[in-house]
């Protein structure tokens, strides 16, 4: 078992230096829906898994039979996975011509940015309470609105980006953040949602300024961020209480939140940093199988096709794993939506291994490189796919936590309601530049950032050179290939 530990830890160290080669080389950026993925399986499994390698400690209830048994598949799977989707990331590269399809360029300013944000934001807060009593639309309209408060903050980050001195538009920042913050905690128990918010302020900004700045000045902001982000997270962390009795009004989380224990916030930290034993409960799942059957064949590609049917009409629907392995444990004295972690492992051998594995590897692998391709070739020339893409940051950390087939089908509702009401906002406040796509289209490279680097759109540069694009420094390459990402992994 320590063997194993150690193991982990090093596969730490090597995922770590896999992310950090991809972004010095510019294969993949530091703030990538790929990096967020993997940073969730180095939290949930890895180091979690690790953790429970050198100490034996897990959540109660999963007590591990056979650990090296399960210690040992586990980490076998987990490498594999992991192997897997990095190789057909790089490989898929028809997710990145689809994606190229689908970019456009739009005129902005740093008022229209503000303007954009603000209503995307009240839409937002809007429809997180007026859908509550109508059957169904209730079920689907809180992950939707989610992601459309982190848009319009994001876009709200993005034009403080332009102007980090300007005191009006931080200002109208920080106040969309507190209403953004507050709508979300309404019946909130979950963390991923306010995580998320703070993510999409990070992602807004990176996008539009960060990632142009040198790597000492952008890792100080890093950390800075990071730490910004801990706080608030852990405050609520703490306060979470459990049970259908729970007071999850406003003013009731804010009370929890003003009266909560310091021992709360320590307990919320250390489970944080253990990922929340996820890695152990993968374990207990493979033991558990192994000795006792209760395989599901794609019970997690089921359970998010099948998510959005009321029980009503099916109530024999597929239940998420991570609530129905508690009553398999026989956990009692805990409340209905009392939950466990599966962790991806747990939910790939639960799903048998040799069919989910590779083929949940290669749908990740392709979403996740469509999503950073676009986010790519949009930076500079269309907000509202940054934003979109960045809405629901919190869902792909959580991942491989689990319940995978939950998770990502709050990632897909979030990116939904952010792209349809960023559509409707945007096509009068960002309007798209004819102009600009005509001449990219005769094979002219357009660069919205000119010389200075955050142009407002008011004036165009079109390179000479129909292959080329801009550089960082603003010289024109006319070597580097348009698309980005597989440019960079060729040179």
């Amino acid at each position: 078992m320590f063997i194993i530990g150690i193991y982990l830890s090093i596969l730490v160290i090597v995922t770590l230096a896999i992310m950090q080669r991809d972004a010095i080389n510019g294969s993949v950026p530091l703030f990538s829906a790929r990096n967020f993925f993997l940073a969730g399986i180095l939290l949930f499994q890895t180091i979690s898994g690790a953790l429970t390698a050198f100490t034996d400690l897990t959540e109660g209830g999963a007590e591990i039979n056979y650990p090296l048994k399960a210690a040992f598949i586990f980490s076998g799977t987990l490498t594999v996975f992991t192997l897997l989707f990095l190789v057909f990331y790089r490989k898929f590269d028809s997710a990145e011509r689809l994606a190229a399809k689908r970019t456009r360029i739009r005129m902005t300013s740093k008022s229209s940015l503000v303007f954009a944000g603000v209503i995307i934001v009240a839409i937002g807060i809007a429809l997180r309470f007026a859908g509550g009593s109508i059957p169904y639309v209730a079920v689907l309209l809180p992950q939707m609105s989610a992601g459309m408060l982190c848009a319009g903050v994001a876009l709200l980050a993005m034009a403080w980006a332009r102007a980090s001195f300007n005191i009006a538009i931080a200002l109208v920042l920080a106040v969309g953040t507190a209403a953004a913050g507050l709508a979300l905690l309404v019946g909130a128990f979950g963390r991923r949602e306010i995580l998320g918010l703070f993510f999409a302020i990070a992602w807004g900004l990176y996008w539009e300024k960060w990632r142009l700045m040198p790597a000492s000045r952008l890792i100080l902001r890093v950390v800075l961020a990071g730490v910004g982000m801990t706080i608030p997270f852990l405050l609520f962390s703490g306060a979470r209480v459990g049970g259908n009795d729970a007071d999850r009004s406003l003013s009731g989380q804010i009370q929890s939140i003003i009266d909560v224990d310091p021992r709360k916030i320590q307990e919320a930290a250390i489970a944080s940093l253990s990922g929340q034993f996820a890695g152990g409960i993968s374990m207990w799942i493979i033991d558990v199988r192994s000795t006792h059957g209760g395989y599901d064949p794609l019970h997690s590609l089921i359970y998010f096709v099948t998510l959005p049917i009321p029980r009503d009409y099916w109530p024999g629907k597929p239940e998420g794993l991570g609530a129905s392995v508690v009553d398999e444990a026989g956990i009692q004295g805990v409340s209905e939506e009392h939950s466990w972690g599966p962790g991806l492992v747990g939910h790939l051998y639960h799903d048998i291994v040799l069919i989910s594995l590779p083929l949940y590897a290669a749908i990740l692998a392709f979403a996740f490189r469509y999503m950073d391709a676009r986010t790519m070739l949009s930076a500079g020339r269309d907000p509202l796919a940054i934003v979109v893409f960045g809405s629901a940051l919190g869902q792909i950390i959580g991942m491989p936590r689990g319940d995978l087939g939950l998770f990502a089908f709050n990632l897909v509702a979030a990116y939904a309601g952010a792209w349809i009401v960023g559509r409707l906002v945007c096509g009068s406040i960002l309007r798209i530049d004819r102009e600009a796509e005509a001449l990219e289209a005769e094979g002219y490279t357009y660069d919205a950032d000119a010389d200075d680097g955050y142009a407002d759109h008011e004036h165009h540069e079109y390179s000479e050179f129909p292959d080329s694009t801009k550089d960082q420094n603003g010289s024109w390459d006319a070597e580097t290939p348009a698309f980005p990402m597989r440019g960079a992994q060729e040179r």
